[in-house]
């Protein structure tokens, strides 16, 4: 199975993820090398069908090296996808919550947008592989989760939203989900879509109040 490439975008940024805990950072030279060669045979074959031994022979590599880094597959591809977004990136502080808003968009959007195919492949082989689906919510979903954070966290400390922010999962899901939506239409994740995402979706939502539920 081939897994088509996303159309492009216009958006400029930095890619998105965590800097402290980038692999950029965690992985040495042969083993980010070992990372892009994963995500060249995932394009080509999907995630299903790519295998540890294709892996070593196409880097020219052991298993041995591969298995003393990752434990298993789903390690490995969920690092390697992080590899593509994380290296460089700074979690925004503009002083202002809607341009941090705009910052992370347009970043997410950067490296959703460059590798579209491969999340599509990625997230469709969770449904059935739980050590993938655990990778995923653990090194992809969960650092990026800690940006929002960050951002709202930031905010309420300068009295920009409510203590508490108790709609920010909320905020956390629309953000990748309308991202990855807009591009299976192949849409681009350009300018006027990240303010649109942000003024009309993610700021109303952040802001809304949370009614008290009636007994």
């Amino acid at each position: 199975m081939t897994v088509l490439s996303a159309p492009p975008t216009t958006v400029d940024g930095p890619p998105a993820a965590l800097s402290d805990t980038s692999p950029c950072a965690q992985l040495d030279a042969r083993e980010r090398e070992l990372c892009t060669v994963a995500l060249d045979l995932l394009a080509e074959t999907g995630y299903e069908a790519l295998s540890m031994d294709a892996l070593a022979k196409r880097a020219r590599a052991s298993k041995a090296t591969i298995y003393r880094r990752w434990s298993n597959k789903a390690e490995l591809i969920v690092d390697a996808l992080r590899l593509v977004g994380d290296c460089g990136f700074v979690v925004p502080d503009t002083g202002s919550l809607r341009d941090d808003l705009l910052e992370a968009a347009r970043a997410f959007g950067t490296v959703a947008a460059s590798r579209s195919g491969l999340f599509a492949s990625v997230a469709h082989a969770t449904k059935t592989d739980e050590r993938l689906c655990t990778a995923v919510r653990e090194r992809l979903t969960e650092p990026r989760r800690r940006v929002m954070v960050e951002i709202v966290e930031r905010a309420v400390a300068r009295g920009e939203l409510p203590a508490g922010a108790a709609r920010l999962p909320l905020a956390h899901d629309l953000l990748p989900a309308l991202l990855m939506a807009r591009l299976a239409m192949r849409q681009p994740v350009d300018e006027s879509f990240v303010l649109d995402l942000v003024d009309t979706v993610l700021l109303p939502v952040l802001r809304q109040p949370v009614l008290e539920q009636q007994p």
